[in-house]
């Protein structure tokens, strides 16, 4: 099953919401590879800015999670960041996938 456009940017909304309960915590790592995978399925990969400056520690973690996913096709991130976030959140994804 392929998850929407429209059901992917409301698991997006929920996974960037802080009030958002969560089944439990996520890992940096976690978190790297949930924003790597929504860079993958949103944004084109020769829209990537050139690998920020070796001072810029969050900026080239972040980079190298963008390019880590640039294996996966739009759907295949979109479908990974969905399993990703409904075991990270739980329930309230679930209930974005069956209202579809």
């Amino acid at each position: 099953m392929t998850v929407s456009e429209e059901a992917f940017q409301k698991i997006a909304t929920l996974v960037g919401d802080k009030s958002t309960p969560v089944a439990r915590a996520s890992t940096r790592a976690e978190k790297l590879k949930l924003y790597g995978l929504y860079k993958r399925a949103t944004v084109e990969s020769d829209q990537r800015p050139a690998r920020p400056g070796m001072f810029n520690i969050d900026g080239r973690l972040k980079w190298d999670a963008w390019a880590a996913e640039d294996k996966l096709s739009k759907e295949e991130a979109r479908q990974e960041y969905v399993d990703l976030a409904k075991e990270l959140i739980g329930k309230p994804v679930e209930d974005v996938l069956a209202s579809e």
